[in-house]
């Protein structure tokens, strides 16, 4: 990712010394740059909670314990189903991508190995799976980032995104029960579960801290007290359910967690909040230079173009363009999402439409899309970890079929509205 930062403070230098030959001052070019920064710190804030709830679930068994009562689920028949369904689940839970296929998405991809079920299939059930909760999870930073973007309510939009995930992952479901059948697993490698359990002691409370970070947000509980619940119940459950200390407890909320186990390690260590340091500059010099885009208006003619065409192809095919040529060219979510807003949100303006649409098309196209940039992080990551190649993406089914279902829903609403 340090390219990335790389490439985004570079284009912030030569955003800045175009403005300067437009006529701005550097003061009014660094106040652009302030207020566009600004924008970006819920989302920071969000990044690092996100960190130590990944840390301390860690450190729980929180994470263990899904993908073993998972395995324990498994039949021969039903374990890619079994697979989406519980990278589903924590990815809900987790609001990360990356996070889920580095845990659960390896270890099923393991087991999938062992037990003779095509690696290929297999790994595209997972990348349906993590981005079903990158997408729609009122603790993705993604989710964060176009509610504050976009100026929206996120729990709205988290209700509007689970509202338009229901035809998607029913088809998921179809189409991975029918592929599960079809590919049934040989046997579930017993050496894994064994480990989990000479690790933690996977009681139900490890699945506490999932709970209350799933249910409280029903209840219009603010999500950053939501993940404070979580993380503070995870740590609870790491000291007198685990046995860990205080201390290392503390320092996996900041740099993660480190199991004892070297073979789990391989699997298990990451998170905290260290681990988001990155994506927190990504976001930060992504949101620095939309300020001074919108400041400077240095895009206004390319908007009124966006907007002149949407007349004629209409804006969501529009924005796939923009997402596709965003994520092939910055290889990153962050950049595209920021993009999709910039030039959007004054076209969306402009057609009467409202901003929750906005943030529904763009929750559909700017998670999902980038996810067919070969080299884009977002896809080159999580299938690198899983040992697989592109031609997984073809069992993607998620992520091709929100976007086709969301295409047909926002076409229904610019005629309605």
């Amino acid at each position: 990712m340090w390219y990335i930062i790389g490439g985004l403070v570079l284009a912030l230098g030569l955003f800045s010394a175009l403005a300067l030959r437009m006529g701005f001052s550097p003061r009014r070019i660094a106040q652009m740059a302030r207020i566009g920064a600004h924008e970006a710190m819920p989302v920071v804030v969000i990044l690092l909670a996100i960190g130590m709830v990944t840390g301390s679930w860690r450190s729980a068994g929180t994470i263990i314990g899904f993908v073993d009562y998972g395995v324990k689920l498994i039949t021969p028949r039903l374990f890619l189903l079994v697979a989406f369904i519980v990278t589903c689940v924590m990815s809900y839970a987790l609001g990360t991508s990356f996070g889920v296929a580095g845990t659960a998405g390896v270890i099923f991809m393991a087991l999938a190995r062992s037990g003779n079920v095509n690696p290929v299939i297999t790994a595209g059930v997972i990348m349906s799976g993590i981005f079903f909760g990158d997408r729609g999870s009122p603790v993705s930073s993604t989710a964060v980032m176009t509610a504050n973007l976009t100026d929206t309510e996120l729990m709205g939009n988290v209700r509007r995104m689970a509202k338009s995930a229901l035809l998607p992952t029913a088809i998921c479901l179809a189409v991975y029960a029918f592929l599960s059948v079809r590919n049934p697993i040989g046997e579930v490698d017993g050496a894994v579960v064994a480990a989990f359990a000479r690790a933690f002691s996977l009681t139900p409370w490890v699945f506490l801290p999932a709970a209350l970070l799933l249910i409280l947000p029903l209840f219009h509980v603010p999500i950053l007290i939501c993940m404070a619940g979580s993380i503070l119940s995870a740590v609870l459950v790491g000291r007198f359910a685990q046995g860990a200390g205080w201390g290392a407890l503390m320092k996996t909320l900041a740099l993660g967690y480190e199991s004892p186990d070297a073979a789990l390690g391989a699997i298990l260590n990451g998170g905290g909040m260290i681990s988001m340091l990155t994506s927190c500059m990504v976001v930060g010099l992504a949101c620095t230079c939309s300020g001074v885009f919108n400041g400077t208006g240095m895009l206004h003619r390319l908007e009124q173009r966006i907007a002149a065409m949407s007349n004629r192809v209409g804006t969501f095919p529009l924005m796939i363009a923009t997402s596709l040529l965003g994520s092939a060219i910055f290889c990153n979510q962050v950049i595209t999402i920021v993009l999709c807003s910039t030039f959007f949100r004054p076209v969306f303006d402009q057609l009467g439409r409202s901003r929750e649409d906005l943030a529904l098309d763009m929750e559909n196209i700017c998670i999902t899309v980038p996810a067919f940039v070969p080299w884009s992080i977002i896809c080159s990551v999580p299938l690198k970890l899983f040992g697989a190649d592109y031609r997984s993406m073809v069992y993607a089914v998620f992520l091709y079929a929100v976007p086709l279902m969301g295409w047909m829903q926002s076409a229904r609403r610019a005629k309605q509205g």
